[in-house]
């Protein structure tokens, strides 16, 4: 009885919705009503001619020159995402260069670059990719989002080095220390049982440590040793199971050597913003007026500070006002890296790895961050660029999002290394430790024969 009261209770609900649905939907209309307006979106910006100022960045946004340096024309992904919201909100332009290549500095109260331009409402809009900031805020407005980016370090490509310890490092350490100290419980044990084995007067074969170290030893080398057959049983079944074990061990070390000596491994100089602060040889370049050079500026962190403090007595030589101004010190010379957006950096592997890896990504970048395009506090169109900015996705123009092919990517591990496994033969140098332990076991052998010979025991 309950089950049905409770199911015609719910029926009932559901027809109560239904009806206020209904209502709602076909009774009750509100532009007809004059209760609410109709939202209808019309364009402003319809047959406005606006002042564009923009800056050379590429590859988001480049301003093209003839020989003569006259501006002929602009190009990049940046320049295709304007030229849609132009077609879009019919709208024409004037496009113009800042009288300083860069976003905008605060010099004394005053924004140069782009932003000086908006601010001092000689454009309309800033066709460049801005990141925010709460300075940035304070002078223009966010509009119409283009992607984003993380802050990435450029290096010179590391050279492949051999490891020294590869014969070696096909086991952790950890594994090492726990073969050596199996190895030494094993003695351990079979040395008890055999004292208390004569304690007890059990008659049994000579059964010293060194024995029975010898014979794990020459075990786990796979190179067998005479093991004493006068032994209890527990010893027979203790070497047993450990030599089983060091079967596998041994087979599975023989069959990954030979990978682990072909591998050479790549770790840069400066792989992080730490390295960078604690190498005084090191200087960085930095794109003037970017988002990186605010961060710098406004950060609360020891190392970023010791960072900002070299690149401004670096002065020139750092502070560059294009990216390949910025790329070329690194190229050039062996002590420079670049603080760059990271996909711009990637596609400068892609310019300059083609024939020769030269560059690379350093290990460390920072949080993403989004970007936007630049218009005066007091525009009209911000809701408009907004509202159709959001259909760059959908038309395809979110090419600056994307990451390019990176050529000569290095793919770090946890600890900021890379590996890369080469066709090439094995060098000498990858046996130098062996060869020393080898020798240096020689070397006490000698010594124990000549201590021997010279100094008999009587």
């Amino acid at each position: 009885m309950t089950t049905k009261k409770t199911f015609l209770r719910f029926r009932l609900l559901l027809l109560c919705l239904y009806f206020r649905f209904f209502v709602i939907t076909n009774c009750f209309n509100p532009a007809e009503e004059g209760n609410i307006p109709p939202k209808i979106f019309r364009s402003s910006l319809q047959g406005k001619e606006l002042r564009i100022v923009t800056g050379h960045f590429p590859p988001v946004i480049s301003i093209l020159r003839n020989s003569s340096g006259h501006i002929i024309g602009y190009s990049d992904q940046l320049y295709l995402q304007f030229l849609y919201l132009a077609k879009k909100l019919k709208f024409t332009y004037k496009i113009f260069p800042a009288a300083e290549n860069t976003n905008g500095v605060k010099i004394n109260g005053s924004w140069n670059g782009i932003i000086g331009a908006l601010t001092k409402g000689e454009a309309d809009f800033g066709l460049v990719p801005v990141a925010v900031s709460l300075e940035r805020y304070e002078a223009i407005e966010f509009c119409g989002r283009v992607g984003g980016d993380y802050t990435g370090i450029l290096i010179k490509y590391p050279e492949g080095r051999i490891s020294f310890t590869s014969a070696f490092d096909v086991f952790s350490t950890g594994i090492w220390i726990g073969w050596i100290i199996s190895g030494v419980v094993v003695v351990a044990v079979s040395t008890v049982l055999a004292y208390f084995s004569k304690r007890l007067g059990i008659r049994v074969g000579e059964n010293k440590a060194a024995s029975i170290g010898w014979y794990l030893y020459g075990t786990i080398l796979s190179q067998g040793s005479n093991f004493p057959t006068n032994q209890f049983k527990q010893q027979k079944l203790l070497a047993a199971v450990w030599c089983f074990v060091a079967f596998v061990f041994v087979n599975i070390y023989n069959s990954t050597l030979t990978s682990y000596m072909s591998v050479r491994y790549q770790k840069p100089v400066v792989n992080s913003f730490h390295d960078l602060a604690a190498i005084p040889s090191y200087q960085a370049t930095i794109l003037t007026g970017s988002i990186q050079d605010m961060d710098l500026l406004e950060t609360n962190l020891e190392y970023m500070k010791v960072i900002y403090e070299k690149i401004k007595k670096c002065s020139s030589d750092c502070r560059k006002f294009t990216f390949p101004e910025m790329v070329n010190p690194v190229v050039q010379k062996d002590n420079y890296v670049s603080i760059i957006p990271w996909r711009v950096g990637n596609s400068y592997l892609d310019k300059y790895n083609a024939k020769k890896c030269q560059l690379a990504m350093a290990y460390e970048r920072t949080s993403w961050k989004p970007m936007f395009f630049a218009v005066p506090k007091s525009s009209p169109y911000i809701e408009e660029i907004n509202r159709e900015a959001m259909w760059f996705i959908d038309v395809g123009l979110n090419g600056y999002n994307k990451t390019p092919k990176k050529l000569c990517q290095l793919n770090y591990n946890s600890n900021g290394v890379s590996s890369k496994t080469f066709s090439s033969r094995m060098i000498l140098e990858q046996f130098y430790l062996p060869f020393l332990i080898l020798f240096g076991g020689y070397l006490l052998a000698f010594i124990q024969f000549c201590r021997e010979k010279l100094y008999p025991i009587r």
